[in-house]
Order: C-alpha cells, then sequence, then structure tokens
C-alpha cells in the first residue's frame, strides 16, 4: 500500500500502513425503516426524538421516522405552493434542532418536527449544496462558482438576512474540464461545518467570518494528480482511477476519521486521528465480528449521532448478503439480529447503523 502522510493544521503527523488500530467500532443496530419504501437514501438526520430520510433519486421525499425504525410522517410535499418543492438537493436542521429545511434548488422551505410548514424562502443564489449554521448564517456551494461573481468562486457564505459575507475558492472549470467528484463537499457534525475543497485532501472549516484549513491529507505516490490546464475530465478519472485518494470523513469530538478509495479495493481502508493524543492509527483489515462490514459510508453522507457515534445506512441487499456470516458467528448472539432479518428481504428499506469509537 501506498504510505500517507498527514498534516493536521497545527500538528503534523505521519500514518505508516503497519500502525495498529487501538479504537474499536461498536455496532449498534437501530432497525430497519418499515411501512415506507426508501429505495435511495441521499441524506439522512437526526434529533433526539426523530431521524430524518431524503430520497433524492427516486421518491424526491423526505420521511421522519422514530428512534425504532418506524414511520412518523411526511415532511413537506411536490408542488408549486407554500411549503411545496420541485425538486429536492439538500435538508439540514437548525442548530436548535427545532426545524428541519428542505432545499430544492432555488427555494428554502422551513418545517417544524412535526412537519407544519412555517415559511419558504428564495435566496439570491443558486447552489448545488447548501448548509446552515448556528441559524446565523448561510453556506452555498456550487463547482462551475457563483453565476454573479467575475471570479467564479465555489463557496459563498451569507448572513440570516442573505447579504455576502464572503466568497473563497476559485472554481476548477475550464472548458476541457468540467468534472464533478460526486461528493457534497459541505458537511455539518455536530454544531460545526466542514467542506472538502473537490479534487484535493484538504478539509476546511467554516465559521461566518472566515474559513481556514483544518486538516490536510498527502498520500505519498497517491491522492489527486495535478490538473494542467489541458487535462479533460475522462483523463483525469483515469488516472484518478490508479490512486488512492480520500472518499470521505467523519468529524468527532475526540476523533477523526478518513476513508480511502482505489479502483480494484475490495474494501474501505480507512485511519483514526485522535484530536487528545494527536495520534493516528490506520485499520489493517482484520476483523471477526461480521458486522464490521457496517463501518464503510459509500456515497451516503455520514451524521454524527452523538460525540463519539455516528450513523451509517446500509442497502437491505447488503445485509442479506452477509446473513450467513451473521448468525454463524460466536460474536453475535443480539436477540435484535432476528428482528433485523425477520420480513427483510433484498428489496427492503436500508438499515441504519450506529458506530462508536471506544478507547481501549
Amino acid at each position: 500500500h501506498d504510505n500517507i502522510s498527514c498534516l493536521y493544521s497545527r500538528d503534523i503527523f505521519v500514518i505508516f500502513f503497519n500502525e495498529f488500530l487501538t479504537c474499536l467500532f461498536q455496532n449498534i443496530l437501530i432497525g430497519l425503516f418499515n411501512k415506507v419504501k426508501i429505495p435511495t437514501i441521499n441524506t439522512c438526520l437526526h434529533t433526539n426524538e426523530y431521524i430524518f430520510i431524503m430520497d433524492v433519486f427516486v421518491a424526491n421525499a423526505v420521511y421522519c421516522f422514530d428512534k425504532h425504525g418506524n414511520f412518523v410522517r411526511r415532511i413537506g410535499k411536490v408542488g408549486q405552493g407554500p411549503g411545496e418543492y420541485s425538486r429536492l438537493c439538500k435538508m439540514c436542521l437548525t442548530s436548535d434542532q427545532k426545524q428541519i429545511v428542505l432545499y430544492d434548488w432555488n427555494r428554502l422551505h422551513y418545517y417544524d418536527l412535526n412537519g407544519k410548514h412555517i415559511k419558504d424562502v428564495s435566496p439570491s443564489f443558486y447552489a448545488n449544496d447548501i448548509e446552515l449554521i448556528n441559524n446565523d448564517f448561510i453556506a452555498g456551494f456550487i463547482e462551475a462558482g457563483m453565476d454573479d461573481d467575475s471570479q467564479r468562486q465555489m463557496l459563498s457564505v451569507y448572513d440570516k438576512d442573505f447579504k455576502l459575507l464572503y466568497r473563497e475558492f476559485p472554481s476548477f472549470y475550464n472548458e476541457v474540464f468540467h468534472l464533478n467528484n460526486g461528493m457534497h463537499p459541505l458537511r455539518s457534525f455536530g454544531n460545526d461545518i466542514y467542506l472538502k475543497e473537490p479534487w484535493t485532501h484538504n478539509i476546511y472549516k467554516i465559521e461566518k467570518d472566515r474559513c481556514y484549513e483544518k486538516y490536510r491529507i498527502n498520500i505519498t505516490n497517491g491522492g489527486y494528480p495535478e490538473r494542467p490546464e489541458d487535462m479533460n475530465s475522462d483523463t483525469y478519472i483515469k488516472i484518478v482511477g490508479t490512486k488512492v485518494h480520500m472518499a470521505d470523513y467523519v468529524i468527532l469530538e475526540d476523533y477523526a476519521l478518513f476513508y480511502f478509495s482505489k479502483n480494484g479495493f475490495t474494501w474501505s481502508p480507512f485511519v483514526i486521528y485522535s484530536h487528545k493524543t494527536k495520534k493516528t492509527y490506520k485499520c489493517n483489515g482484520r476483523y471477526y465480528n461480521p458486522l464490521f462490514f457496517a463501518h464503510s459510508p459509500g456515497n451516503t453522507p455520514i451524521v454524527c449521532y452523538d460525540k463519539e457515534t455516528f450513523l451509517i445506512p446500509q442497502s437491505a441487499t447488503t445485509v442479506m448478503r452477509m446473513k450467513e456470516r451473521i448468525y454463524n458467528s460466536p460474536l453475535i448472539n443480539d436477540s435484535k439480529l432476528m428482528q433485523l432479518y425477520d420480513g427483510l428481504t433484498e428489496d427492503s428499506n436500508p438499515v441504519l447503523f450506529l458506530l462508536h469509537i471506544k478507547s481501549i
């Protein structure tokens, strides 16, 4: 494997692939969604009472479930009237977790957690990713750059009245390169908002008055290649397929996890960085508990569940494929597994797993 060296904002640390992992994943099954068919999960949010699931590509809908996976209600509906959306792009919670906000490319729709429509807001900008920050300011992102910005910067931060505060990151788009890396770059972890700059391994923290680099990961003999002016999209994506690169990340209170990808990988390698000890640990891929498969985030944004726990949905097809190994494992005797597979088929809704990082 390639060696990886990483630069944290104020501390340098190096990851070697012979490191051992001193943190454990604890898998906690919270159940499957019933009564509503959700073929895909594009975004997932949670509060103390509810879990919200958004399916963009198939249902174009947002569903609310309780913590046991029971369907509670649908939030909003398709249409052109108040509280109605056209095509969903993103959802987020206000920082007090009392309202859920749906973004449909040109409007923000606010609802309380009971699904009651509160207001619609039409911002003066268009973005393909958006996050609310502390009910105080809003971050919008578009790879091609904002239309009204002569410098075509990708990130724009506005106050609550949609007055522009600042912009960052000139667009990498040109006549021959206009490739989206397939990832929503804005992520919400706790009360903080982060941005992964497209086609780099740099992660920034967004605040009201500034955006600054929080993590930088350098992969020896890997990583995203340089993009010369004449580099076209087809050539670039072929090169990326031959390199190890960061595919996803999650920021917790005491730990940060970074997942890596490359064509031919049969699993998702990852490392864990401890904010307290300033040390980084690598999972060597050896495991005994078959529920370990659930750690992989795929293309679904990871959601923090509490300070050291995050939530990842897994398709019913994947869970069914692991059924024999799970039942044959001497490490798993939880009666909840019986509930999991009771009636579960490959066409069922996704299953949510809570993964807790526990120091040992």
